[in-house]
């Protein structure tokens, strides 16, 4: 009830709101709900491995963090990095347009004004050149999270990429499927002059620890993520479609290696960083908390009290109807609810 009340009330505000340091901070507070749940309710933890000087970079420029997708929760630990960083009220991501109309999640990510696209190129780029130029205006920098595979990671959704790795004569992945390339593409087209770098990001959780879930976070099953980033400075990105196709191909290639070198290490290369976390997100659900629960569960407790069969028979299914729409949420979240793997036509042809 707290992450469904607390979003619906910062979502309405933001859409509302035309200023964009009263945006970002309600896009902040909207997603600092889920970062609580990792940090504080469920005790995680997230440990970074990047060189010192590229540490010393992240949180100070506009990026876009390219991420793989493998875990339910992938995107609340990235989530989590962006709130350490100072980035959450700024940070977005770019995600095929359908995820819009899911319940809570969806609606969510499009009251705060996350990227759709729409599965067509000089429509997206128009969309994601719009929405930077509208970024630039916020007092943080900005952080875009993509995921070029395109969907979460399932041992089937792997077998048909590389039957398609195969069909190409392309080198086949372990632990990711074959990227999308036309996200990065419009990126390092579209946007470049926004955007000083690439994150590369590779998240990893301990070998041999339970898959992490949105549903054992509720449960307050800690979840220890690993992360590790290497910057890429965006003049080494091609502009070239299919030298552009190709580095992010080669991209994966190396983002695979950096997992297997987890599975045998227990660890990524590089210096490890911990990155504590902020007393700031507690005091803010705390805030929540205070502002909305509390006189919420007054006003429920009197309703019951006033002994109207009618108003209780109210209560009743506004209750049932919370928790299915939470349900609802977390099935989304549910590798096994992910989307198919393949390729439309339209993505074929800019490969």
């Amino acid at each position: 009830p707290h992450l469904l009340v607390a979003t619906c009330f910062s979502n309405t505000v933001c859409h509302i709101c035309s200023s964009s340091i009263i945006h970002a901070a309600l896009s902040r507070y909207n997603w600092l709900v889920l970062v609580f749940l990792n940090e504080w309710w469920a005790g995680s933890t997230i440990n970074m491995y990047a060189t010192d000087a590229d540490i010393g970079r992240i949180g100070k420029e506009n990026a876009v963090l390219l991420m793989n997708h493998k875990y339910e929760t992938d995107m609340i630990s990235g989530w989590t990095v962006c709130e350490r960083f100072g980035c959450l009220g700024t940070s977005r991501a770019l995600i095929k347009e359908s995820v819009k109309y899911l319940p809570i999640v969806g609606w969510s990510m499009y009251f705060i004004e996350f990227l759709f696209l729409k599965r067509s190129y000089e429509e997206d780029k128009r969309i994601i050149v719009k929405q930077l130029k509208e970024l630039r205006s916020y007092p943080d920098n900005f952080w875009l999270l993509l995921f070029c595979e395109g969907t979460r990671f399932t041992a089937e959704k792997h077998q048909q990429s590389m039957e398609v790795a195969r069909s190409k004569g392309m080198p086949e992945l372990k632990h990711h499927l074959l990227p999308r390339t036309r996200g990065f593409l419009l990126c390092a087209q579209g946007i470049r002059e926004y955007i000083p770098a690439f994150y590369d990001v590779e998240i990893h959780f301990p070998n041999g620890s339970p898959e992490p879930t949105l549903v054992g976070l509720l449960k307050g099953q800690p979840q220890h993520a690993h992360i590790y980033v290497r910057r890429i400075p965006t003049e080494e990105v091609p502009e070239d479609e299919a030298a552009c196709a190709e580095y992010c191909h080669e991209l994966y290639r190396i983002k695979d290696r950096n997992f297997e070198y987890f599975e045998q290490n227990g660890r990524f290369p590089e210096k490890m960083h911990v990155i504590p976390r902020r007393p700031y997100t507690l005091l803010i659900f705390i805030f929540w908390c205070v502002l909305l629960i509390v006189p919420l569960m007054k006003y429920l407790v009197g309703l019951v009290l006033s002994g109207s069969t009618f108003t209780i028979a109210g209560v009743v299914l506004v209750g049932i109807l919370v928790s299915a729409l939470l349900q609802k949420m977390m099935e989304v979240t549910q590798i096994s609810k992910g989307s198919k793997y393949g390729h439309t036509e339209n993505n074929d042809k800019k490969k």
